[in-house]
């Protein structure tokens, strides 16, 4: 079982603030692991990229708000939503 992002949040973001989002190192760096490896526990994306918790708990809470990552709850771990993603990279390229 997992955490969806409450309402449609994620949907009534505007490409503007998505471009923002995902155009942080830091956040791309998030994506392009949890894609590269599949589900992982919170603490070895920290590990994995030498974030601090505070900066990662920040940067995974806007990436979950944007609907781009899912925490399962059993066993606790981040995975990335390949749909909304890709969704969200046709979205971008069009634009860029």
């Amino acid at each position: 079982m997992y955490e969806k992002t409450k309402g449609d949040f994620a949907e009534k973001l505007t490409d503007e603030k998505i471009s923002e989002i995902v155009n942080e190192p830091v956040k791309i760096a998030i994506l392009e692991l949890l894609e590269k490896k599949g589900a992982c526990p919170f603490g070895d994306i920290l590990r994995e990229l030498s974030i601090s918790q505070p900066a990662g708990m920040n940067h995974i809470l806007e990436l979950k708000l944007a609907g781009l990552i899912e925490r399962y709850s059993s066993p606790p771990n981040y995975s990335l939503n390949k749909e909304r993603y890709e969704k969200i990279k046709q979205r971008l390229n069009k634009d860029g």
